[in-house]
């Protein structure tokens, strides 16, 4: 699991990603991450930038949150810890530019989990003297 604290809404909240953050993403979409990685990606390269679907990005952020709280064991009162933002705080009062910054920590919260390479691996440049050997 991986995990990250922000400010969201004027409240510390702890995002998690692992593979319970998956499946209750897919249960609350009944669509793969995979999916709205896609889509994410694709509004990023449209002209103009656009959001992608509010409604999935909010149950990308539930799933994280909740993957985080639900991991946590429960306290001397034998309740597990609750997450300080609630879907309801993210509709009514995240901003678009809250909801971006989401998007972005939770990708980069999958990508450390995935232990992905931050950027394309480069060709090995051929040496020219070999080069004109086959020529």
């Amino acid at each position: 699991m991986t995990t990250k604290e922000i400010t969201l809404c004027g409240k510390q909240v702890t995002f998690a990603y692992c593979f319970a953050t998956e499946i209750s993403y897919k249960i609350l979409s009944e669509e793969d991450i995979t999916g709205f990685i896609q889509e994410v990606a694709d509004c990023l390269n449209a002209e103009p930038q656009q959001m992608p679907d509010i409604r999935k990005t909010i149950f990308l952020a539930v799933s994280s949150m909740q993957s985080y709280y639900d991991s946590l064991p429960a306290g001397q009162d034998g309740k597990k810890p609750k997450s300080p933002i609630t879907d309801e705080d993210l509709m009514y009062e995240c901003t678009p530019k809250e909801l971006g910054f989401i998007i972005g920590t939770i990708l980069a919260l999958r990508t450390q989990f995935y232990n992905i390479p931050s950027d394309e691996p480069k060709d090995e440049q051929q040496d020219d003297t070999q080069e004109e050997k086959n020529v």
